[in-house]
């Protein structure tokens, strides 16, 4: 029979669930997101960017591009997301009991990360935390276990999970990080059995995949992300950090961000000594010190260390045990009434400045919401003219993965039309390898670009394309207002 919190902790996950669905459903694709659904399209043991594990999930709830829109492609965040949070709750239920469980459910959909970008947006994040979390939980019931002898199953099925994770996305490694880092400071015990050396073998298997891959094409993965997170470089990078910090205390939520400091003072003044929370400590904050770091010398994104406060949230709970739980449950209220703030802003554009660019090439250059906005318009619009003129058999070229990506899911797409990427690799990411699976481009060319990214169509005279010629300008309207314009070029050699 159910607990009254396990109930509770059920239904809570189906609403948080039905919410990033109607949110799924409500908003085109964001740039990151396009991009990975050619992870599903153009499928490899690794990729330039990321392991592969997002493209396979995408695959998996699709069925394999079958259904292909936003709505189901974000399945493959929404549903992982929701298993995740009944994990946490088995890991929080744990360490203590399930009302501690209940809340960090609540607290886990306080979290902005976890609730909209790894929750609701289809990124390598939502396999990774699932497999993280999913390895966490059943390390922390072995691990933390003096009967060593009943615990060698769950072990393995950490390292499993864990290599899963590595799949999914490389800040992974840091699971495996905290783990040999706690069995050191409290479970020596566990370097005794043949048991933990053999769990290695499944993340040596996920990092050999991804090795290979990297083997075959010159190590690109480890140059690119050599150069982004280089931890010896350069001199103090006051803006990076301050944008680092911020964003990690609004991304993860104020609140959670004020706790997690709470706790980890806690554990500093001895206040809280159980060795399941040391294990917590172990896996988060080497992450978060590390992106931290590398924000002193280059720029970082907040969602980075994203897994790491994930993995507080359990010690959060402990932590707020006696507080009333409907302050959580307003809290998440505040959370649902933001969110529809934020998608009325990128449907109607409100309190959204106006951009006032005379030049139509510019018009939108400064509003981010247009990144997820507008193509399914655009698409509409191109289309059409594209048939009336039959064009729809030339390849389409642009000098960027974005907006290639979106060109590539919302106008080439429906009218089973190619996109090429031609410029540097650093500019392209994988379009330099779906190049290679078309055939050579022609003479006649179409480049479609729009007014937030636009570059000149003489871009493409070192690809020999000298003559360019406009055949559509779109507006893009969002309330009646144009906020921003889709040019098509027909380019010749």
């Amino acid at each position: 029979m159910l607990s009254v919190y396990k109930r509770y902790t059920l239904i809570f996950i189906i609403i948080s669930t039905v919410l990033r669905i109607f949110l799924a459903s409500s908003l085109e694709f964001g740039n990151d997101e396009v991009y990975y659904w050619l992870y599903a399209k153009y499928p490899a043991i690794s990729h330039f960017d990321h392991p592969p594990m997002v493209g396979f999930f995408i695959q998996f709830f699709t069925f394999n591009l079958f259904f292909d829109n936003e709505l189901v492609i974000r399945l493959a965040a929404i549903i992982p997301i929701s298993i995740a949070m009944y994990i946490i709750f088995l890991i929080a239920s744990t360490i203590k009991n399930d009302k501690v469980g209940f809340i960090a459910v609540l607290l886990c959909n306080l979290n902005i990360y976890a609730l909209v970008i790894s929750g609701t947006f289809i990124l390598p994040d939502a396999p990774m935390i699932l497999f993280w979390l999913l390895g966490f939980y059943f390390f922390i019931q072995s691990i933390t276990e003096d009967v060593i002898t009943e615990s060698k199953t769950k072990l393995l099925l950490g390292f499993l999970f864990t290599a899963l994770a590595i799949y999914s996305k490389y800040q992974a490694i840091y699971l495996l990080f905290g783990v040999v880092l706690y069995i050191v400071s409290f479970r020596i015990q566990w370097l005794k059995t043949r048991t933990f050396y053999l769990g290695f073998i499944f993340p040596l298997i996920a990092i050999g995949l991804i090795f290979y891959w990297n083997y075959t094409n010159d190590f690109i993965s480890y140059k690119f992300h050599g150069n982004r997170v280089s931890f010896f470089s350069g001199s103090f990078n006051s803006t990076a950090f301050l944008r680092e910090i911020l964003g990690q205390i609004i991304y993860n939520n104020p609140y959670l961000f004020y706790l997690s400091v709470l706790f980890l003072l806690a554990i500093y003044k001895k206040k809280l000594t159980d060795p399941k929370l040391y294990f917590i400590l172990f896996c988060s904050l080497p992450l978060l010190l590390t992106t931290i770091y590398l924000s002193i010398y280059r720029n970082t994104l907040p969602h980075w260390s994203g897994i790491a406060y994930i993995t507080l949230i359990p010690g959060l709970a402990l932590l707020i045990e006696k507080i009333p739980i409907k302050r959580l449950v307003f809290g998440f209220a505040f959370m649902l009434i933001m969110l529809i703030t934020a998608l009325f802003s990128v449907d109607k554009g409100l309190f959204i400045p106006v951009d006032n660019f005379a030049k139509k090439e510019r018009l939108g250059k400064n509003d981010v919401t247009l990144d997820m906005f507008g193509w399914k318009q655009a698409s509409d619009k191109i289309s059409s003219n594209l048939i009336k003129k039959q064009l729809t058999q030339l390849p389409i070229v642009s000098n960027n993965w974005y907006p290639a990506a979106h060109i590539d899911y919302y106008i080439a797409r429906p009218n089973k039309m190619k996109v090429y990427g031609l410029g540097n690799l650093a500019n392209i990411h994988k379009y330099y390898w779906i190049n290679n699976k078309y055939r050579p481009l022609e003479k006649e060319v179409l480049y479609i670009t729009d007014s937030r990214n636009y570059k000149n169509p003489s871009i493409f005279q070192s690809n020999g394309y000298q003559t360019s010629e406009l055949i559509q300008k779109t507006p893009i309207l969002r309330n009646g207002v144009v906020v921003k314009y889709v040019f098509v070029y027909k380019l010749f050699k």
